[in-house]
């Protein structure tokens, strides 16, 4: 891409303020917002994603490691999974950069990663059986102290690792889901494999996540960071410090900070981007001031 094409300034006075000290981030991008804010012109969709992906690796300089999700659930009931071109199902960012590494991609279907940096072999070796069990590529982020990035969006969104969390807990409204898929890993080969995901128990879950004084909990005690530049609103957030407290919380059986939304009534508390409180809370980190 030439420079002209695009305003890096956006992108520059975010990663600056949210101080990427940490060269390992798992990264959560809303695309589109993105490419508004950053003013591109005249790209093609690989090109730029390349462009941005770049410009954070130089960011966090040498050894450093870039998460990003390419989560794949219809594989539970498609019961088949390729790990070169079965589709990612958790933003364009990721999905556009799968057609081009996808031999960077992690074992487990469900919850798939692109995994750039000098880990990848490592992680690619991982071939665990749960998406979100106690020896998942979770453990990993965790226990290698990674940062959640978001680069316009709430850090909510880009969270997933909550239910690794509530697995860690054993909660009551959720179970681990047995499933199997035709796993291929070239065009005619492929083999039988058998995985399981922490799935909702629906007569009693329709979602669980994170509360609004979760968000604000973390501000107030600096695990999590905003940074607003214009119309781009972006988080850091620490994977360690985050999911000691949130699991301390639910050892003791609190809804404080984790809670789920029952189907014969509404839980306000919760974030949950279907009744719109997702955007609320955006609306207002936008407006802010």
């Amino acid at each position: 891409m030439k420079k002209k094409n695009i305003n890096i300034d956006p992108l520059k006075y975010t990663l600056d303020n949210l101080e990427l000290g940490n060269k390992n981030i798992y990264l959560g991008v809303d695309f589109f917002s993105l490419v508004k804010n950053l003013n591109i012109k005249n790209y093609s969709y690989l090109d730029v994603t390349e462009y941005i992906l770049n410009y954070i690796k130089k960011t966090l300089g040498k050894n450093s490691n870039i998460i990003l999700p390419v989560f794949n659930f219809d594989c539970i009931s498609q019961k088949k999974f390729d790990i070169i071109h079965s589709e990612g199902q958790s933003g364009a960012f990721g999905n556009i950069l799968l057609k081009k590494f996808y031999n960077f991609r992690t074992y487990n279907p469900v919850y798939s990663f692109l995994c750039l940096g000098n880990k990848i072999d490592d992680y690619k070796k991982k071939k665990n059986r749960n998406a979100s069990g106690k020896n998942s590529l979770w453990k990993n982020f965790v226990d290698e102290n990674y940062d959640i990035i978001t680069l316009g969006h709430h850090w909510n969104r880009s969270f997933s690792h909550v239910h690794y969390i509530e697995n860690l807990a054993d909660v009551d409204y959720r179970f681990n889901l047995d499933f199997s898929v035709k796993y291929y890993t070239s065009k005619n080969k492929y083999s039988y494999k058998n995985f399981s995901f922490f799935a909702r128990k629906k007569k009693i879950c329709t979602f669980s996540g994170i509360t609004f004084e979760c968000d604000k909990l973390f501000i107030k005690e600096k695990i999590s960071k905003f940074y607003r530049h214009k119309n781009l609103i972006s988080f850091k957030l620490n994977m360690k410090q985050a999911t000691d407290i949130l699991l301390g919380d639910l050892n003791k059986n609190s809804e404080k900070l984790i809670s789920y939304i029952r189907p014969s009534k509404k839980n306000k508390n919760v974030l949950y981007t279907g009744d719109g409180s997702q955007q609320f809370l955006e609306k207002k980190y936008l407006e802010h001031k």
